[in-house]
């Protein structure tokens, strides 16, 4: 499915900053950073048990394009290489620190 400028500015409406990334050759993935919101209840979540794959259980949160069902599946690390960009995305790394 072709991404239309529309749906674009659609996503950027209702979530504000919104983020491509392109995993794998053909596979292009839109998603949003994680809210403070949504971490905390990512983080309940995974305290009661109740996410089998948190990695896989948060790209799926914040992935707004269709993918195919069973993608992070197949390709084993692409969870992982997409929830690392949404975590840094997001606030969750340090992007440049320095002694001083």
């Amino acid at each position: 499915m072709d991404i239309t400028t529309e749906q674009i500015d659609a996503w950027k409406t209702e979530h504000g900053t919104i983020f491509k990334v392109t995993p794998a050759p053909g596979v292009v993935i839109i998603y949003k950073p994680l809210s403070r919101d949504l971490y905390m209840e990512i983080m309940a979540k995974q305290m009661e048990g109740s996410m089998e794959d948190p990695e896989v259980d948060t790209v799926k949160l914040c992935v707004l394009n269709d993918v195919a069902e069973d993608l992070f599946q197949t390709r084993g690390g692409l969870a992982t290489v997409v929830y690392e960009e949404i975590m840094k995305n997001s606030g969750f790394t340090v992007i440049e620190s320095e002694e001083l």
